[in-house]
């Protein structure tokens, strides 16, 4: 199902029981960061804070977090049962996405329910968090779509940046030139002009699961690939300040432009970024200077708290993880890669490491699939390890995949490579820090490695192995002896009858 706007999606987890609202007052200073974190870490509920220091008068006061923290919300957002499982959800999204779908533009809708301009443009109205200690402010752009066009080809785009609040009308951001509004910036840089920028808060959650992802849309934008993945059209309005469109039901736009000018620059950073650390030292970036903001009666800002370590979690992780892997199976699909059986990022938004299933066709198909993602926008903040298995491993099972790893894998026989000096993530603090200044360089720099731990075809077949290139399995029972065991196990005495162990239930 569609959900048509934020407001159907929480009532939709309150009649789940996966909604919990916060009634006493919090403050935006830390600790509606650390609830949301502490929440996350427990495996608990989206959250939706209704009393908040300093915004009971403010045209917003409510914000709601955590909407996409689970594996069941997920599915949910998709219009798929509770328990389905992470494998599946990558495939449906898969499918999905192999059409864009058409939108529809309308005249007007609830977020032109109120537009401010001039002196009543104020940031500080929106109940935005400053979500850790250490941030360089308040974080308003963290879950947000960002809208820009490029201005040759009318195409749009929609990414998931960060912005900090830096004045009451501006927001100081992140821009790599090797992401797509980066590219739309380039080109109005060149031509000596402004680039329109659009921000939305609070919509259907599928569609940060397409900002926040790699996807490759030569051909059109983000939207329509929503529509895809909504199985609903998009309807969108266009703004007040350009002709950039955005959804008529989100809950808050902010319209503005960026100047190429360094001299409008303002100090952002840092801010607790999704490797689990803080990233950005504060120094002048690229800012939008806010000139509109639209907005519903009594809007729901909409953010979340950014960064992953061990055991400790971030919602971008259970949403980012299937749809990367979407994003990625799908530019294989594309570019004529065969034989991919499944594809999964595990926890990529607070590491890169991308796992790929085959089925081997050729000597050299893993080192097709690495070059294919390392050519591509996916590349930005991902696949700096790709670990390449055949067709009988489960890339979902982490003991299956190390067991590949150590004993397919051969490093003397181009089996490990590395790839040195391409551009990569910014925020990897394994890289040094001067390497990771985007106004220098547009983007970070990587050295990646290809993991190949499919059998190896350099290696002939053996007379020994009955013709194949490994030994037979020697941890597989007969199948008469399994037959016998398992008729006999309650005389064994070993375990209770119909005890199930590792997934297998022995009945008599």
């Amino acid at each position: 199902m569609a959900y048509k706007d934020l407001r159907e999606w929480i009532s939709t987890l309150e009649k789940e029981g996966l909604l919990s609202r916060i009634k006493c007052e919090v403050d935006w200073d830390g600790e509606i960061g650390a609830i949301s974190r502490e929440a996350l870490n427990q495996k608990g509920p989206a959250l939706l804070f209704e009393n908040i220091k300093d915004h009971t008068g403010t045209w917003c006061s409510k914000i709601f977090v955590n909407g996409m923290g689970s594996r069941e919300r997920v599915a949910l957002a998709l219009g798929l049962p509770r328990d389905t499982h992470f494998r599946d959800i990558t495939r449906v999204a898969r499918e999905r996405l192999r059409t864009p779908s058409e939108v529809k533009v309308v005249d007007t809708g609830p977020v032109k329910e109120n537009i401010l301009r001039g002196d009543d443009v104020d940031l500080y109205q929106i109940p935005v968090p400053r979500w850790r200690k250490g941030d360089g402010g308040r974080y308003i752009n963290t879950y947000a779509s960002v809208v820009t066009r490029d201005p040759e080809t009318g195409l749009m785009n929609t990414g998931t940046y960060r912005g900090m609040i830096t004045e009451k009308n501006k927001i100081g951001v992140l821009l790599a030139m090797t992401q797509h509004w980066g590219h739309h910036f380039k080109k109005y840089s060149d031509m000596g002009k402004e680039m329109p920028v659009a921000v939305f808060y609070g919509w259907d959650p599928t569609m940060l699961m397409l900002s926040g992802s790699a996807l490759i849309h030569p051909n059109c934008s983000e939207y329509e690939f929503c529509s895809s993945l909504r199985q609903e059209q998009c309807e969108l309005v266009k703004c007040e300040t350009s002709d950039l469109m955005v959804p008529a039901s989100a809950e808050i736009v902010v319209e503005g432009f960026i100047s190429p000018d360094p001299s409008t620059f303002m100090p952002e950073g840092p801010f607790g970024e999704y490797t689990g650390y803080f990233a950005g030292q504060a120094r002048p970036k690229h800012t939008i200077r806010v000139e509109c903001i639209t907005h519903r009666d009594n809007p729901i800002f909409r953010g979340n708290i950014e960064g992953t370590s061990p055991h400790k979690w971030a919602e971008s992780t259970f949403y980012g993880d299937p749809m990367f892997s979407a994003c990625a199976w799908k530019l294989l699909d594309d570019v004529g890669v065969p034989g991919v059986r499944d594809v999964w990022f595990h926890n990529v938004t607070s590491g890169t490491i991308l796992k790929i299933r085959i089925k081997k066709a050729y000597r050299g198909h893993a080192k097709q699939v690495a070059n294919a993602l390392w050519g591509s926008g996916i590349g930005n903040y991902a696949a700096k390890v790709v670990i390449v298995v055949d067709d009988d491993i489960d890339i979902h099972d982490s003991e299956e995949v190390e067991w590949a790893i150590s004993y397919r894998l051969n490093a003397a026989m181009d089996q490990l490579l590395v790839f040195p000096g391409t551009f990569g993530s910014m925020l990897d603090p394994s890289t040094p820090l001067e390497q990771r200044n985007i106004i220098k360089y547009g983007q970070g720099k990587w050295a990646r490695i290809l993991v190949d731990a499919t059998i190896n075809w350099e290696l002939e077949p053996q007379e020994q192995y009955s013709g194949g290139r490994f030994p037979p399995l020697a941890t597989d029972v007969a199948p008469e002896d399994e037959k016998r065991v398992k008729s006999r196990w309650k005389d064994y005495g070993i375990l209770p009858v119909d005890k199930e162990i590792e997934g297998l239930v022995y009945k008599n």
